[in-house]
């Protein structure tokens, strides 16, 4: 799910890179997880950004656009449910955390790694 459609993004900054673990392209409202082990309650088309996953957050991970990890491979959990979902997934994108803030317009472009922040034209 997008909320934020092609043509009306202005300027895209990279803000990580990692691996795609189910590709894709994903634009929503970014969340941090700080604490994988407990679950949460997110809006549908929101990006999830944690340093991994737990089967806690199987509910999230099922409203999301797009998921971010930190750090994890190609059989991580996160990665692994991602594409059960058909969920844009980038993983092993160290610095994630520290460079995406919770509540800014992210793009996740997972087939090329990259996950970017978006503005978008008024």
């Amino acid at each position: 799910m997008s909320i934020v459609k092609k043509k009306q993004v202005k300027h895209k900054k990279l803000l990580a890179k990692g691996v795609c673990a189910c590709p894709g392209i994903a634009r929503g409202r970014a969340v941090i997880i700080y604490n994988p082990a407990t679950s949460i309650k997110v809006k549908k088309g929101v990006i999830l950004v944690a340093e991994f996953t737990t089967p806690l957050l199987a509910v999230a991970l099922s409203r999301c656009a797009g998921l971010v990890l930190a750090s994890g491979g190609l059989t991580a959990h996160g990665a692994v449910i991602a594409r059960e979902f058909g969920i844009p997934c980038v993983v092993g994108a160290s610095g994630a955390l520290k460079s995406i803030k919770s509540g800014i317009l992210i793009e996740v472009n997972a087939t090329g790694g990259k996950i970017y922040e978006i503005r978008h034209q008024r």
